[in-house]
């Protein structure tokens, strides 16, 4: 796929989530911090925001949480964090949710960030059903993301850059070096060296997605 293609499809797929997947709680300008709340010209705009900041990641990636059903970013006044499984919000049903602080979008984007990888993780690792496994267990909802994630379990053991990045279990390991691969991959690269490889390589790497999503498990 050339550039202009790489970006066309990417605008698509960016549009698809944007229309299905983010949404913006109401009142949530006026139930955040008066701080937080004047930097923003309207309530649309931190997700406008984050959409931006979704470019990082690959296309493959993103259209592969287009397609499920799962999966979705609400901007709020609460604080950040994922949930798993099925609720009822604004009288709409939706299913393994990221919340995303109004806050955090504006003042804590590395927070922002791994709270959204944290949704990715289970993504990847079980297409989010609610009990399902995670990527950062070993698990892929396709083979090609099982043998990665297995790679992944392996490296993590091995505990490079852990205390730095303050990951205390796999799920928040992944979420860091994912968020510093996006940032800062050379600080990747010192810390944890053999992670920042498998990234470049698989996750990060825009021919690898095609056939790794070929075969998805069902879910």
């Amino acid at each position: 796929m050339d550039h202009d293609a790489l970006r066309q499809a990417r605008r698509s797929v960016l549009q698809a989530l944007w229309r299905d997947k983010l949404h913006v709680e109401k009142n949530a300008l006026e139930r955040s911090p008066a701080e937080v709340s004047a930097r923003y010209a309207h309530v649309w705009e931190p997700a406008q925001l984050w959409l931006e900041a979704l470019e990082a990641l690959p296309l493959g990636l993103l259209r592969l949480w287009a397609e499920e059903p799962r999966g979705h970013l609400v901007f709020t006044s609460q604080p950040s964090g994922y949930a798993p499984g099925a609720l009822t919000w604004q009288g709409q049903p939706l299913e393994g949710v990221c919340w995303l602080s109004l806050a955090d979008v504006r003042h804590n984007s590395r927070r922002a960030m791994r709270t959204t990888l944290a949704l990715l993780d289970h993504l990847l690792g079980s297409r989010a059903v609610p009990e399902g496994p995670w990527f950062s267990q070993g698990a892929g909802c396709t083979p090609r993301l099982r043998s990665v994630a297995e790679r992944f379990v392996a490296l993590y053991a091995l505990g490079y850059g852990a205390e730095e990045l303050e990951a205390v279990d796999a799920r928040s390991y992944l979420s860091h070096t994912l968020e510093l691969y996006l940032t800062l991959p050379q600080r990747l690269n010192v810390l944890a060296p053999q992670v920042y490889r498998l990234y470049r390589s698989t996750l990060m790497r825009e021919a690898w997605w095609p056939a790794a999503t070929a075969t998805r498990t069902p879910g």
